[in-house]
């Protein structure tokens, strides 16, 4: 993986906080905009880079909570098809079991939750939404 130049990183960075900040404010159009602003300026190929899954998650979670399932789904699913992961990298299972959930799909959020289970052995769960282990844990 490439390392992204650290002023680009920055404006991504800063691009993804004001979209978060929109967010909250409920300026769901502003919030968007920015958001894809600061996925536009991650160079293609967009998965070469050292802040590919971050950026990822990013743009992902945004789409999620504006109800852009298929968009984030996309997403999600040029990087599991791409040569890029490793492993143990359980991050975009689980997402790709998030965005299930939060579209209401829940025996396929519990078969993307279970995968990122086994192979984080229950790690994933730890800094995300507790709503989500609840579910998992109950289902």
């Amino acid at each position: 993986m490439k390392n992204l130049p650290v002023n680009l990183r920055d404006k991504i960075d800063a691009l993804y906080i004001s979209a978060y900040e929109a967010l909250e404010k409920k300026d769901l159009n502003t919030a968007k905009e920015q958001a894809e602003n600061a996925w536009e300026l991650l160079p293609e190929p967009k998965f070469d880079w050292d802040v590919t899954l971050s950026f990822v998650s990013g743009i992902c979670d945004m789409y999620k909570e504006l109800g852009f399932y298929e968009k984030s789904h996309k997403i999600v699913d040029e990087l599991l098809n791409s040569d890029h992961l490793d492993d143990y990298d359980d991050g975009p299972i689980f997402l790709k079991g998030a965005i299930y959930f939060e579209q209401g799909k829940l025996e396929l959020a519990k078969e993307w939750f279970d995968k990122a289970n086994t192979i984080s052995k229950g790690r994933c769960f730890v800094s995300q939404p507790k709503k989500y282990k609840a579910f998992y844990s109950e289902y």
